[in-house]
């Protein structure tokens, strides 16, 4: 019953939803859409998905939320409806990003290389992260790139802001409940900065303190352990067709400088630099 990343990464994410919530994923969120999905099935029945914003309750797992795709839901919004949950108010946004920071702030816009500026996807809507009752982060890349001290751009900022906490910057809600990475669930401390609660994956702790941004305790935490009714829930219905075992070649592609999906997007910005009709 051996697990991959992704599978373990949406077991442990479900446990993070409670029933009667309201809940919104990315365009492109395989592993928490597969973790809506199993909490829906298992403890959160009334949990309602908004998949990319507009897909409500999607039943089927896609790798993401595009045309070619068919999530098979419910019912189909528009970004209207986005913009008028994003006054209301959700109570979970998920979000990953090119960078994450100790302090829980995403970057999801630009980071400097040697080479130049690498640009991100950015954001469709970025007050989402601050008019949810909390955000949950994640990434299936766990790197010294990804997990920084502090982000070059806050496209969602995080506990703090440099020197100022939520509240000194005016920001209602709970912010960042957890980071989920390959290796380590994390949570804030009381000063908002991210510390591991448990551990994922099977790498030495040595190795995962070397692949982190910022300071880990000398000894790991306890270690994450599904149950055999969440794997069996997750395989049989959730994702039968075991979408969850193909890699995610945007987190697993490796390079000498820049995430693989990202430095596509740089080159065709500077072959056309007026967009795609230049």
């Amino acid at each position: 019953m051996g697990l991959n990343v992704r599978e373990l990464l949406s077991i442990a994410i479900s446990r993070e939803l409670k029933d009667g919530e309201v809940v919104l994923t990315g365009a492109a969120s395989a592993v928490p859409l597969a973790a809506c999905l199993l909490a829906q099935a298992r403890h959160a029945p009334g949990l309602t998905i908004l998949g990319a914003g507009v897909y409500v309750n999607p039943r089927r797992l896609v790798p993401e939320f595009s045309a070619g795709w068919d999530c098979a839901p419910v019912a189909i919004a528009d970004m209207s409806d986005v913009f008028a949950v994003t006054e209301l108010g959700i109570d979970v946004m998920f979000y990953g990003g090119m960078q994450i920071d100790r302090g829980g702030s995403v970057n999801l816009h630009y980071v400097p290389t040697a080479a130049g500026v690498l640009r991100g996807p950015g954001l469709a809507n970025s007050a989402l992260g601050h008019t949810a009752a909390r955000t949950i982060l994640y990434t299936e890349r766990h790197d010294r790139r990804t997990l920084v001290e502090a982000v070059h751009y806050a496209s969602v900022i995080g506990h703090r802001r440099g020197k100022q906490s939520r509240a000194e910057l005016g920001l209602p809600n709970a912010g960042p409940a957890a980071l989920f990475t390959p290796d380590v669930i994390f949570r804030p401390d009381t000063r908002g900065l991210f510390v591991p609660e448990r551990t994922l994956g099977h790498a030495a702790w040595e190795d995962v303190r070397a692949r982190t941004g910022w300071p880990l305790p000398a000894g790991p935490p306890e270690r994450f352990e599904a149950l055999s009714e969440e794997i069996r829930t997750l395989r049989r219905f959730v994702d039968p067709g075991g979408l969850l075992a193909t890699p995610n070649t945007l987190a697993t592609a490796q390079d000498g400088s820049t995430h693989a999906g990202f430095r596509t997007r740089a080159r065709f910005r500077a072959d056309h630099p007026h967009g795609a009709g230049a």
